[in-house]
């Protein structure tokens, strides 16, 4: 067997996230590993996982009245971290690795957008995860000096309490699995 670029996800699937297909992409994998991906890369004062801040970004969609769709892509929306993680916001988009690695992400949010037939939903998604990268920013580490990427974004006006992975994993397939019925 082909050592290659090979992960094995929670449910026991050999998956090449460089070269993924729709069917390798399961969702109690994207549920559990985003529930045990901590938020800015660990740097936050307790553990704030990936999957609790997607599930709040589709939360603040569902408030703006977005269709089942629509709510599924931002529940989502950082699906490619459950099988590639992540980089840094500075080292992802300002450094040649950050190139190279955004390349591979694309990619692999396009497996994933074929799987789960989303809709392009980016430019009602993209404002409320700013919004939600600065309020959890204000919560969860030290505001010392000024991250571009935030210019002109203002803190959402709400406090996060953050939840244990086995709680982040519950919620999340638990909301997945109602979207999904909803579609």
């Amino acid at each position: 067997m082909d050592p290659g670029p090979f992960i094995q996800t929670l449910s026991g699937r050999r998956i090449n996230p460089l070269d993924a297909a729709p069917e390798d992409i399961d969702p109690g994998d994207i549920a559990g590993a985003l529930a045990n991906l901590c938020r800015f890369g660990g740097h936050s004062r307790g553990f704030y996982s990936v999957a609790q801040h997607s599930l709040i970004v589709c939360d603040l969609l569902d408030q703006q009245g977005a269709t089942p769709d629509e709510l599924m892509a931002a529940l989502l929306h950082d699906a490619a971290e459950a099988y590639l993680g992540d980089l840094p916001h500075p080292i992802k988009h300002r450094s040649d690795l950050g190139a190279v690695f955004r390349v591979a992400e694309k990619q692999l949010e396009a497996v994933i957008e074929a799987r789960f037939a989303l809709p392009d939903a980016s430019a009602r998604i993209k404002p409320l995860d700013r919004a939600l990268l600065a309020t959890e920013r204000r919560i969860f580490s030290t505001v010392s000096w000024e991250w571009p990427e935030l210019d002109g974004v203002e803190p959402l006006e709400l406090e996060i309490e953050p939840w244990l992975p086995d709680r982040a994993r519950e919620a999340f397939t638990r909301r997945f699995e109602q979207l999904e019925a909803l579609r």
